[in-house]
């Protein structure tokens, strides 16, 4: 016999389905039951489209024909996030959950963007908080946007293993292998965006997009390419700018660079002292941003940390020495008075080709 457990367990796993096609919306899976036997499953496939409840709803419907009313009327629900109850592009889902008389309803996750599905509707039981932690790791961005207002930020940073990001001249491609940057390109297609500096375009010119991911290439959308211009050192002409793929970029007044077909100029200008905080912010509210990667430098890097935005560094270290002078990730000889020492809880390890992954979740 299933337990409640299992069948939640089993939702968050239909919702994974979506978790390249939902954005911005969160990933939701259901698990209609009767008798403790599974009697219709469905996820939210796409943002705009029906939602996850709805999709079990009709699978029961197909599943059993004219006995699923019935069937509906003793049955329970069981879905990863909170049922909504407000109109957007569809219904809400809790007018259809009280159509079909579903007799009681667990759900993982609060959703703070609602309205509250047990004030609602008194009349159906509800079970709440079943697997929260797994539910809200599995949708930290969306939770992240609602409740702190701005996106969930990973830095992705390649080190060898005395720590070093690159050379003393500068040059740093390569130092983790083929597999790890193939995990790297993985990562880019499951965010809605990329953050980058002028430095890292001057000195890399990467396209930041995703092509070597081993995912179909029609099973994703490219995540947003964001650039912060401070000093208007941009002309236009770099893999940034190619067609195809939007970037949005903030720089300050005197730039010459302008809207274009795939280029997107923020109202946010990029002054000398504009904090971060204000551009993810930005993000999050116009651009509706759950998961923000950062692929950038030092200096990018040090100033999200001292205003302690990131969320989760994740480190791939390949077997390679840089030597005496080597350039690290992070200034922590200046920022250390500012910033203090941060604790790093390990989330994470994992063997990628000849390189170490870590996820590390900084403790400010």
């Amino acid at each position: 016999m299933n337990s409640k457990k299992e069948h939640m367990l089993e939702a968050l796993e239909l919702a994974k389905r979506g978790s390249l096609t939902t954005s911005p919306n969160p990933m939701v899976g259901c698990v209609i039951t009767h008798n403790n036997e599974v009697i219709g499953r469905g996820w939210h496939e796409r943002s705009g489209e029906n939602h996850a409840e709805i999709n079990a709803i009709e699978d029961v419907l197909s599943n059993l024909g004219n006995k699923s009313k019935e069937a509906l009327k003793e049955s329970e629900l069981f879905v990863n996030l909170e049922p909504c109850t407000t109109f957007g592009k569809t219904p809400p889902c809790a007018d259809s959950i009280s159509e079909y008389g579903i007799r009681k309803v667990y759900f993982g996750n609060e959703d703070k963007a609602q309205q509250g599905f047990s004030k609602l509707l008194p009349g159906i039981e509800v079970e709440s908080g079943l697997l929260e932690e797994e539910g809200r790791k599995l949708n930290k961005g969306f939770f992240s946007r609602i409740e702190k207002g701005r996106p969930y930020i990973s830095c992705k940073v390649a080190s060898a293993l005395d720590g070093g990001i690159a050379l003393p001249s500068g040059e740093s491609k390569w130092i983790t292998s083929s597999d790890s940057r193939k995990d790297v390109h993985k990562i880019r297609a499951y965010s809605d965006a990329i953050l980058t500096g002028t430095g890292t375009i001057q000195k890399d010119n990467p396209q930041l997009t995703s092509r070597d991911s081993g995912l179909d290439e029609g099973s994703y959308k490219q995540p947003l390419r964001v650039v912060v211009d401070r000093n208007n050192v941009l002309t236009g002409k770099e893999n940034i700018f190619s067609s195809g793929t939007q970037t949005i970029l903030f720089i300050n007044q005197e730039s010459q660079l302008k809207d274009k077909e795939n280029v997107e100029i923020a109202k946010l200008n990029a002054t000398p002292n504009l904090p971060l905080e204000e551009v993810v912010r930005y993000l999050a509210e116009e651009k509706l941003i759950n998961n923000l990667m950062v692929e950038a430098g030092s200096g990018l890097i040090n100033s999200l940390l001292l205003e302690r935005l990131v969320d989760e560094l994740i480190l791939y270290r390949g077997p390679k020495l840089l030597g005496e002078n080597r350039q690290s990730f992070v200034n922590l000889d200046v920022a250390a008075e500012k910033l203090g020492t941060i604790d790093l809880e390990i989330e994470d390890i994992e063997e990628i080709g000849e390189d170490i992954k870590y996820s590390l979740l900084p403790k400010y």
